[in-house]
């Protein structure tokens, strides 16, 4: 996904919630900017939100949004604008399920992490160790490669994106595994040696589920639900299916207006995508996550062989969002958009996410940000 179609969102939420000095506190920060104990955010900040989220759908024609802010310690501020289902009229709320993408990459990378922290694997074991039917030529690539696609792994869903043709079985369930057997048909070949660049591959995670399902001897979906959601409370997340309730419907914006998208087979994008959650239940996931152990290496700089370091740890972008550092990851799939980003120095996390997948989502950027600018100068 191009990563100009919901930033402008979360950019503007930023500069809305944390102007005040970078040396207090977070939570004292949180106070300045309208954030109470009682309610997430005060009366003329909030219409201040509603305003520029209007602005930016516009901008990027989205069908429906929803959105949550934490700042620190304060309750969390969701709400849902515009449409989840254009056919029934259901509009968008704090409760609507969206396809999350690849903010599924962060939670592949903690799994992952939890069944080393177990000592039933080990980040420097080749992918070879534990999927051997893989070509000869990939086994030399670490698991911690694939966590930071630092791997040379081709990416198979940025081929299905240029050509949607490419032959899959849309009428069944595929496994994780299964998955990465199907796009081996279409592409074997490493894209690099392994260590020497960073490329960003939903096929080397997609290999990643597959050790999960390998190590945990079920399937993905039954691991992440066990390992994952059900102990961290998230009830509205799972693998997307096509008949989870509450789920939006995808839309593609055409010349002649939203159309909805196509729903790839169950299964389709495991592992590299495939999660689909609530904005409520993504700020949750991030305060689990922040919590626990395993997130300082997954907020670690990745290197390449030769000691470059780069803007990505492990399921996770290192990178500014405007001026100011910030962890996050984006998502898009054949219909939905999506961001998760927590802003350390003001203890700011945001969750938007979208039904619309369209030719102007860049448009945000160039509406959103400087009207944020204007209403802070």
């Amino acid at each position: 996904m191009d990563r100009p179609t919901v930033s402008g969102l979360v950019i503007a939420l930023l500069l809305l919630a944390s102007c005040a000095p970078a040396n207090e506190p977070p939570q004292a920060l949180c106070e300045q900017q309208g954030f109470g104990e009682e309610l997430a955010l005060g009366g003329d900040l909030q219409t201040t939100l509603d305003d520029v989220v209007a602005a930016g759908m516009e901008a990027m024609d989205a069908v429906g949004v929803s959105i949550a802010v934490q700042c620190a310690e304060s309750p969390t501020y969701v709400r849902g604008y515009g449409v989840a289902d254009l056919a029934s009229g259901a509009v968008a709320t704090p409760e609507t399920v969206f396809e999350i993408g690849s903010i599924t990459k962060q939670f592949v990378a903690f799994e992952i992490l939890g069944l080393a922290a177990d000592g039933r694997l080990s980040l420097d074991d080749s992918i070879g160790a534990h999927l051997p039917w893989l070509p000869d030529s990939w086994h030399q690539s670490t698991l911690r490669q694939l966590l930071s696609h630092t791997g040379g792994i081709p990416d198979h869903f940025a081929i299905f994106a240029a050509d949607p043709s490419t032959p899959f079985d849309w009428d069944r369930t595929y496994s994780a595994t299964e998955i990465v057997a199907a796009w081996l048909e279409v592409d074997d070949q490493l894209a690099a040696p392994p260590g020497t660049e960073f490329l960003y591959s939903s096929t080397g995670y997609a290999m990643l589920a597959a050790v999960i399902e390998k190590v945990a001897g079920e399937p993905f979906e039954t691991a992440m639900e066990r390992l994952v959601f059900e102990p961290m409370g998230l009830d509205r997340t799972s693998l997307c299916r096509a008949s989870l309730p509450g789920l939006a419907t995808g839309y593609n914006i055409e010349p002649d207006g939203p159309v909805p998208g196509p729903v790839p087979p169950d299964g389709f994008l495991s592992g590299g995508a495939g999660i689909c959650s609530t904005v409520g239940d993504l700020i949750r996931w991030h305060h689990h996550l922040a919590a626990d152990p395993r997130y300082e290496a997954m907020a670690t700089p990745a290197t390449l062989d030769d000691g470059t370091e780069l803007p990505y740890g492990l399921g996770l972008h290192l990178d500014k969002l405007g001026e100011r550092p910030a962890i996050f990851h984006e998502g898009g799939t054949v219909s939905f958009s999506s961001w998760l980003a927590y802003y350390p120095e003001s203890g700011l996390t945001v969750a938007v996410l979208s039904n619309t997948l369209g030719p102007n989502a860049a448009a945000i950027l160039e509406l959103v940000v400087p009207m944020a600018d204007s209403l802070l100068s």
